[in-house]
């Protein structure tokens, strides 16, 4: 009996080992290896095509990363965008996801419509906005032009970063499903407690609604940092130089994963441009756990009640006051 019930699992396993082995290659193939590979490549003097003189060159490809001007030019517009995308980004989805959030005939199809923007390949909505922008014919242009207002050259070097921003917040809808979630998930006791002690919308709004919703906001806020730092593809459609890959590095949506590009597959500069991917996501990898880090002060959780919440903040607080005494 034991040994029968030994060979039936020694099968089952064997069995669920055959069926995840294909799962198992293709993430060694399709991640580990890439992973492994860019780490080892980004310390030599790889081109792509100087296997036989491959040399270990240390630290140098990230030296000079730092000392590249056109690579912190590029860092900083990528964080100047992000630092007002991501925020707006989140404004707009949380309020129109206040708006959605009723039962109202007609609701689902407006939540469709904000929501659609988000799964629409970025290569067909950055051709549209291309469009759109068009200095001759564009839709914007003409628009304007209703208005008795001159044309705008929305592609020139004083406002391609401007249409780049609006191009990225009619596609901000991609939180409204999760906020939408969250708020279908607040208890209705809540407000109808908070209007009988005489509340009104706003208060409502700061004390019941956001509160509960800070996970979700937390969610949100990482996503977009997470996507700000692998911006790509939409400034190349909406660049000064007629969307062109090589794009010139003195534009204002020259951004950091635009000059990896240029340095892997125009300067044939692997190792270098490896090196750039790994410091961005070291550098994303610190951004992020900052934000965990500052969620402490303002992420509240259903299991968290309020008075726990304050007992950590003093001993937080206790502890602060301590290592300043103690180095004072």
């Amino acid at each position: 009996m034991t040994k029968s019930r030994f060979n039936f699992r020694t099968k089952e396993a064997i069995t669920f080992y055959i069926l995840i082995s294909p799962f198992i290659v293709m993430l060694f193939l399709m991640k580990l290896f890439p992973f492994i590979w860019g780490v080892i490549m980004s310390f030599t003097n790889y081109t792509g095509f100087n296997y036989d003189n491959l040399k270990n060159i240390g630290f140098d490809n990230y030296e000079r990363v730092v000392t590249d001007n056109f690579a912190i030019q590029s860092l900083q517009a990528t964080a100047v965008i992000g630092l007002i995308t991501v925020p707006m980004g989140l404004l707009l989805s949380f309020g129109l996801a206040l708006l959605l959030n009723s039962n109202k005939k007609g609701v689902g199809l407006f939540r469709t419509i904000y929501y659609f923007p988000s799964i629409i390949p970025v290569v067909a909505t950055g051709l549209m906005w291309r469009i759109l922008f068009n200095n001759d014919g564009g839709a914007f242009n003409e628009l304007l032009g209703l208005f008795g207002i001159a044309p705008v050259n929305w592609l020139g070097m004083e406002w391609c970063r401007r249409a780049l921003i609006i191009f990225m917040a009619w596609s901000a809808g991609g939180g409204i499903l999760t906020y939408l979630a969250a708020l279908k998930g607040v208890s209705n006791d809540l407000y109808e407690s908070a209007s009988i002690d005489g509340a009104n919308g706003l208060q409502k709004l700061l004390k019941i609604t956001i509160p509960i919703l800070t996970p979700v906001i937390f969610f949100n806020l990482v996503n977009g940092l997470i996507a700000a730092w692998q911006l790509f593809a939409e400034p190349i459609f909406l660049a000064a130089n007629a969307g062109s890959l090589l794009a010139v590095p003195y534009e204002p949506n020259y951004v950091y994963l635009v000059h990896v590009y240029q340095q892997i597959f125009v300067n044939q500069r692997f190792g270098y441009g490896l090196s750039m991917i790994w410091l961005l996501f070291i550098f994303s990898i610190v951004c992020t756990r900052l934000v965990f880090y500052t969620s402490k002060f303002w992420v509240f959780y259903e299991n968290e009640t309020g008075s726990e919440r304050v007992k950590k903040n003093k001993k937080k607080t206790a502890a602060r006051q301590k290592e300043v005494s103690s180095v004072a």
